[in-house]
């Protein structure tokens, strides 16, 4: 009986140094300070860029605003430059120093906002060569503008692409690495919007803006074996007065059906995604349509190409 309650004793004395030293430890001088350091450095991490692998192919919704990463064959471009851009690269840990490029759906302030900041993070993140930009009619302008604004602090400069071939209804080549195509449907005329259809070994995504026609958005799909897609819309049931000025969501889901379209992201780029339980709210439109197939995600949501069929995640 003596041994055991000497073992007990031992075991309880041994608990208690235990539970002492951590407490100590995690009360020190300085504990608050290495937590503090600690965390910052999970968030540098995080942050930190992680470009994609040469098979990738997939999408990342990185703002609130106009603005998706598509990455595939190695390549990275930013489809929108909208308010925040940037800021949204660099928290998910996209901002990268070799942008291929950046392509334009139209020129409204909402969708080129972001330009700047983006110049100024690219030369950042160790760029030092121009950035193209690719874009509907009335790019020069708003390029030189942009330029413009930075003349008087170091920076990334833009230039504006030059398209390529425009095979008619097959839409214009603007961008062909020989592994990764782009081609623009629509935007041909001032004021008309661009709806992109990036091509990468036998699959499609299309990406449309929220002027884009349906019309466009159908014919970005013709003669795709496997396409997804990122589309934006408006709602007169979320969004009131002039401000709504992209397409009903209805009028783009019907566009999507006729499509045929393997997965479908709607992402609402307007200001109500911004607010607190909105995307909520546009995901019960998208119940109320019945659409299926389709998935509604704010900032973080990716559509994923990479495997057999598209897969989509949204916002972590």
């Amino acid at each position: 009986m003596q041994v055991r309650r000497d073992i007990l004793l031992f075991v309880t004395l041994a608990v208690v140094a235990i539970i002492g030293g951590v407490l100590l430890v995690l009360n020190r001088p300085g504990a608050t300070i290495d937590s503090f350091l600690k965390a910052a450095r999970e968030r540098t991490t995080a942050a930190r860029a992680n470009p994609a692998n040469a098979e990738a192919f997939r999408a990342t919704v990185c703002a609130g605003g106009p603005c998706v990463l598509v990455e595939a064959g190695g390549l990275a471009i930013l489809v929108g430059a909208g308010e925040g851009a940037a800021e949204g690269l660099a928290a998910r840990g996209l901002m990268r120093a070799d942008l291929d490029a950046i392509i334009l759906s139209d020129l409204t302030l909402d969708s080129v906002a972001g330009l700047p900041g983006v110049s100024r993070a690219s030369l950042a993140a160790g760029r030092r060569d121009r950035l193209k930009v690719y874009g509907p009619a009335g790019m020069v302008p708003v390029v030189d503008g942009v330029n413009l604004l930075l003349a008087a602090e170091p920076g990334v400069r833009l230039e504006v692409g030059t398209d390529k071939e425009d095979q008619g209804l097959e839409g214009l080549v603007v961008f062909d690495s020989g592994v990764v195509s782009i081609r623009a449907f629509g935007g041909r005329e001032l004021g008309e919007g661009r709806v992109y259809r990036i091509d990468f070994e036998g699959k499609s995504l299309v990406i449309a803006g929220c002027r884009a026609r349906p019309a466009e958005i159908v014919s970005a799909a013709r003669g795709t074996r496997s396409a997804a897609s990122i589309l934006a819309a408006g709602s007169p049931q979320l969004l009131q007065g002039p401000a709504d000025s992209c397409l009903p969501v209805k009028d783009v889901l019907e566009a999507a059906g006729q499509a045929r379209f393997d997965a479908i992201l709607l992402s609402p780029l307007q200001p109500s995604a911004m607010i607190p339980g909105s995307l909520a709210a546009w995901r019960q439109v998208l119940v109320t349509e019945k659409t299926g197939g389709a998935m509604v995600g704010g900032p973080g949501s990716v559509i994923d190409l990479s495997a057999g069929k598209p897969v989509l995640r949204p916002a972590g």
